[in-house]
């Protein structure tokens, strides 16, 4: 019998603490130059493994990482664990009533991103030279796996991209989200069923039909009867405790461990349940904005680097570096993805904006590295494959945000701007919908007011307007209106409005624009996001106190 003993302890513990502190040294520099930190766990992992190490130091690599099979297990199982957690934090982003609305435009566009790059990437795939294919008894079929591999778009990086140029919160941005959204489930869902069938010893027909199945009843009953029960779960634990994040957690690592158990029975990976767990809780409106929030952060900044690490652990980089394969797969990664959308957005009858949103798609980030793993695991891929697709992902997730900053410096201030500040500046209001409601009473608006109130309110529930610095940017369609308004308010009291950095509301601009200047929205989304980036120009609100001051400050920064 193998047993744990504390010499295997002392290892694995001297091993997390050299992986969290180098992780923690090169994802601190990663971030100030806005770049995703996958790139930095598995530069951490190239480092510490045989490609770096282990060619150099091979002594000092074998001390830190003896090679038996109980200490490789414990930091095995660990990383798989931490894929798990990631998969369910991807899961928890995805919010399925809201993306439901856009289900018309945004399925056209995912649809297509997933048909399109498929087909595109198996033609020339299959034309790689067979030495690529020795370790498949069908090219046809891996071509076509690999192929499902590529149409997978990166959503953490897209929607840090769409953060940092500043479109986010803007109509626009939450039709990109809920684009890449489906296609993460429409490409999960395609992944995980080849996975089964291709882990047949035998193809039966039988066996693959049943598994599509239950993998659809699966579906249906989890995003239905298993939100209400996780939903009831959460009510419990938040009434037990005021602040509820021990029991929150509890809940969702507990659903992500019963869903992953039932996709595993019925012949699915375990990742899709985690998957599907995470989408069921994200769609709790009990599960707040800052309970999302220490969830991504304990995942991200613990489990997931620890699984991105081992990658680097277990391969030598240069030694299966082909660079002519990687730059290939990383030129058709891209363009299948970026002409799978273009296509899409045109057919959507969103032809205006088709650049940015297939821009927006191009990136393979992180979960193309996974599942990538897991077809090497099952020997889909070899290793030079795989190395060439962890290139093409890390690659197009640091060209997509300069990519995309470049293309939204087209979005202009199109139509007349007319920027009003609320009497007195200041309001009194106990809610977001108080607040809101506020400040359509200064404007003439005839009566359309609860039309609109109703309006903003919806793209409230889509995607919440809250930035950074306690700035708020909700948004309204007013279909006859000849002019943008931007309304101005500072709240006597901040409110809780959900956004994303736990921080309460103490400014206002509430945009109003007719359908056909969306553009103008996106651009003064855009400015106002840059204003909440940075706490001067924010603090520098707080110092203006008069209405003609403030008029001239926010018209000036917008328009500029």
């Amino acid at each position: 019998m193998i047993s744990i003993d504390e010499g295997n302890i002392f290892y694995l513990l001297l091993q997390l603490s050299i992986i969290f502190i180098l992780t923690n040294l090169i994802n601190g520099i990663l971030k100030k130059i806005n770049q995703p930190t996958i790139t930095g766990d598995l530069v951490v992992g190239i480092i510490l493994g045989p490609t770096i190490l282990g060619t150099f130091f091979p002594n000092l690599y074998k001390a830190i990482f003896p090679q038996n099979l109980v200490q490789i297990a414990m930091l095995d199982t660990l990383s798989w664990f931490g894929l798990f957690l990631v998969l369910l934090s991807t899961g928890i982003e995805v919010d399925f009533s809201s993306i439901w609305k856009q289900r018309k435009n945004a399925m056209i566009i995912s649809s297509l991103d997933v048909i399109i790059p498929i087909i595109f990437s198996m033609f020339f795939i299959y034309f790689l030279p067979n030495e690529y294919f020795e370790f498949s008894d069908n090219k046809f079929i891996t071509t076509f796996f690999i192929s499902v591999i590529m149409t997978i778009s990166a959503l953490p990086i897209a929607i840090r991209a769409l953060r940092e140029v500043g479109i986010m919160k803007s109509d626009l941005g939450f039709l990109i989200i809920s684009a890449l959204t489906i296609n993460d489930i429409i490409g999960w869902i395609v992944f995980t069923l080849l996975l089964s069938l291709f882990s047949m010893k035998f193809f039966d027909w039988k066996i693959a039909i049943e598994i599509i199945l239950y993998t659809g009843i699966f579906t249906f009953l989890a995003l239905n009867l298993g939100k209400k029960i996780v939903n009831w779960l959460f009510s419990k634990v938040i009434n037990q405790d005021s602040e509820g994040i021990q029991g929150v957690l509890a809940v969702l690592i507990s659903t992500g461990i019963v869903f992953g158990l039932i996709t595993l029975e019925i012949g699915i990976h375990t990742l899709f349940g985690f998957f599907i767990a995470g989408i069921v809780a994200g769609d709790s409106p009990i599960f707040t904005k800052s309970a999302r929030n220490t969830v991504h952060n304990f995942v991200y900044s613990v489990f997931a680097s620890l699984f991105f690490v081992n990658i680097g652990l277990k391969i030598n980089f240069f030694e299966n570096f082909n660079l002519l394969l990687s730059l290939f797969i990383t030129l058709i990664g891209i363009l299948g993805r970026y002409l799978g959308a273009w296509i899409g957005s045109v057919l959507s009858k969103n032809r205006k904006y088709k650049n940015i949103i297939a821009i927006a798609h191009t990136p393979g980030g992180e979960m193309h590295i996974v599942v990538s793993l897991i077809a090497l695991s099952f020997g889909l891929l070899s290793k030079e494959l795989f190395v060439a697709i962890v290139f093409a992902a890390i690659l197009s997730s640091i060209l997509v945000g300069p990519w995309l900053a470049y293309a939204a410096k087209s979005f202009k201030i199109l139509d007349k701007l007319e920027v009003l500040v609320y009497p007195n500046i200041k309001i009194e209001a106990k809610t977001k919908d108080e607040a809101i409601g506020k400040m359509l009473e200064f404007v003439n608006l005839k009566d359309k007011k609860n039309y609109i109130i109703k309006n903003i309110l919806e793209k409230e529930e889509e995607i919440c307007s809250g930035l950074k610095n306690g700035i708020s940017v909700p948004r309204g369609i007013v279909d006859d209106l000849e002019e943008t308004k931007i309304i101005f308010a500072k709240l006597e009291n901040p409110i809780n409005w959900n956004s994303l950095d736990g921080k309460y509301v103490r400014y206002i601009f509430l945009i109003l624009t007719s359908k056909k200047n969306e553009e103008t929205q996106i651009a003064a989304v855009k400015k106002i996001t840059q204003i909440s980036k940075n706490c001067l120009e924010a603090d520098e609100l707080n110092l203006l106190n008069t209405t003609e001051e403030l008029e001239r400050y926010i018209k000036n920064y917008i328009a500029s």
